[in-house]
């Protein structure tokens, strides 16, 4: 009898047919006892040992990935190397050894779980995502301690689906494609390392199904269909039949796709449409612009307030100027750091906010930690010397707030220049439109901004009341729901009147059904993951402008979403022959 999960997130799109692998990786044993004084010595210079051993071991995976994949792909394994080498983690676990008399396997597990625990809370997926990162290098550190070899799935020699409650970047990256065919994992998020490093191998995968690890057993057939987020365990051959076919027809199809990366988007009235990238780690450039991105759209800066430290204004810029000379001279707009009191509080000395969605978050943390701004937009200024950098403030909410960040920014720019340092001057600074209240004055900020970025995800879950986690109510959260569809309409119409360059950087942009409607909405810069990049490009390049506003007027003619949503499956049915 067949088993079908349908829970997980498509981290690389694909579809393969079979046997399960089922990977529990090392089981790593703590071994936890005290110390005497006499032994500390020794124990210090194994956890040195087992630092220098690790390192070097990621120095290794790095160059085998920088000659496989490409240098940037590498530098995923420079942020481990940085935890290795944080002065404040290997003090924290010196200090545990030499007060608690703890041996070296016990502090190094203590601390590393501290280190999780305390991004186990955060609701920001890129961040909460390191906790695997961390996970990664303490396993390799107690490894090394205790000199034991490793599972791998390097040591596989039959083609197979991994299945794993977890798989860490180290284990992702020395995948043999030939023999994995694609993996499932338990945990993990499209944002998370190990999900970025399947894209870049190509391999397909689905992670964060929650259980399917527990459904499945060395030897079942399986189906894994990362275009539909579907799993099938021991299907009936008709099904698996079918698959082949669809697999097939898929391949074919992303052959036919790639083959668009260089060709201009524009539709068939010649309207010139700019497909931008989404980009959360500057490891993920070369991925966006091999599938033809114009630039990106937005440069999420979170990651670098990922460690325990606050990262330096030349830390920052030297990662900002990375990006923004990669893809010079195409567009790079990076928004500043879009956190809360819940992810940083422990450098602020900011309390935990019960509903963190309404605190004290991104532009408003911001402007309760000016320093912190000011530093990182020096940074920011500093990079748009070597290139095309647009700076954007998020979740913007009034226009006084917009009017203070902008003034604080000028402020920054009269004081490099006072020091001779040089930036842009005609740097393009705008901004986010993600709550209602942005929207509906947009036809005011455009007055002050030299371009709009709709952020759909958090504008869709602020104007319909709707967390979109939440498994009771996430059906309400419905990009095409009527309001959302009047207030991108009444956005795009306030742009257009100020002269405002718009653009639409939320799920909804790189969601290829949607792409009709956005266009005939008004917009015409569209940024996404790379992922549905080529399928969005097909469908620009095989429209009129006048047939997508001709749709998007009978849209905004009906009531009910369940209608909307039909008649914009039924013309993307039709006209592109998909579901």
């Amino acid at each position: 009898m067949s088993t079908t999960i349908e829970k997980g997130i498509i981290a690389s799109p694909g579809i393969r047919i079979g046997k399960a692998y089922v990977y529990h990786g090392d089981t790593i044993i703590i071994p936890k006892y005290t110390i005497r004084e006499d032994e500390i010595t020794y124990e210090l210079s194994r956890f040195e040992d087992a630092i220098e051993k690790t390192k070097n071991e990621l120095k290794d995976i790095q160059e085998q990935i920088a000659s496989s994949l490409s240098r940037d792909m590498a530098d995923i394994f420079t942020s481990h190397i940085m935890v290795l080498e944080d002065p404040l983690i290997e003090d924290k676990i010196r200090k545990t050894i030499i007060e608690k008399r703890r041996n070296a396997e016990w502090a190094i597990n203590d601390v590393s779980l501290e280190l999780m625990n305390s991004l186990s809370g955060i609701k920001d997926d890129y961040l909460r995502e390191r906790i695997i990162d961390i996970s990664d290098i303490n396993k390799r550190l107690i490894s090394n301690l205790q000199k034991t070899e490793s599972t791998s799935l390097q040591h596989i020699t039959d083609e197979v689906i991994v299945f794993a409650p977890d798989l860490t970047p180290s284990e992702t990256a020395l995948m043999d494609k030939e023999r994995i065919l694609a993996f499932v994992t338990d945990r993990g998020g499209r944002t998370s390392h190990t999900a970025i490093m399947a894209r870049a191998l190509e391999i397909p995968a689905i992670v964060g199904t929650m259980n399917a690890t527990s459904l499945v057993k060395t030897g079942d057939m399986v189906i894994l269909d990362a275009v539909h987020g579907r799993i099938i365990i021991n299907p009936a051959s008709e099904t698996i039949d079918e698959y082949k076919q669809y697999e097939a027809e898929f391949e074919e199809l992303e052959i036919e796709l790639a083959k668009l990366t260089n060709l201009p988007a524009k539709t068939i009235d010649s309207e010139e449409i700019f497909i931008y990238g989404n980009i959360e780690i500057p490891d993920e450039m070369k991925i966006i612009k091999d599938h033809g991105a114009q630039g990106i759209g937005l440069f999420r800066s979170e990651f670098l307030f990922m460690d325990q430290s606050l990262p330096d204004e030349e830390k920052q810029f030297q990662e900002y100027r990375r990006v923004v000379e990669f893809f010079n001279p195409l567009p790079v707009t990076i928004r500043t750091i879009d956190v809360g009191a819940d992810k940083v509080y422990a450098y602020t000395n900011h309390y935990r906010e019960r509903n963190p969605f309404l605190g004290c978050r991104a532009i408003r943390f911001s402007m309760e930690n000016i320093d912190l701004f000011r530093i990182q937009l020096r940074a920011i200024l500093r990079a748009s010397s070597y290139g095309n950098l647009k700076l954007m403030f998020p979740m913007i909410t009034t226009v006084e707030e917009f009017k203070k960040a902008r003034g604080i920014t000028e402020d920054v720019m009269n004081e490099l220049r006072r020091d001779r340092i040089s930036f842009d001057e005609k740097i393009k600074i705008g901004l986010m439109i993600e709550v209602p209240s942005a929207a509906v004055n947009a036809d005011i900020l455009g007055k002050y901004a030299d371009f709009f970025s709709v952020g759909t995800n958090d504008l869709v879950q602020y104007l319909l009341a709707v967390e979109r986690t939440s498994e009771k109510i996430a059906y309400l959260y419905n990009p095409l729901n009527l309001s959302v569809l009047r207030f991108l309409k009444q956005i795009a119409e306030a742009a257009k009147f100020n002269n405002v360059d718009l653009s639409i950087c939320g799920e909804m942009a790189g969601e290829p059904q949607y792409t009709m409607v956005l266009l005939g909405l008004g917009f015409r810069h569209l940024s996404m993951s790379p992922v549905y990049m080529h399928q969005v490009k097909k469908i620009v390049r095989s429209v009129s402008i006048r047939e997508c506003e001709g749709m998007v007027a009978s849209l905004l003619a009906l009531e009910d979403t369940d209608e909307i949503e039909g008649v914009v499956r039924k013309n993307f049915k039709e006209k592109f022959d998909q579901a």
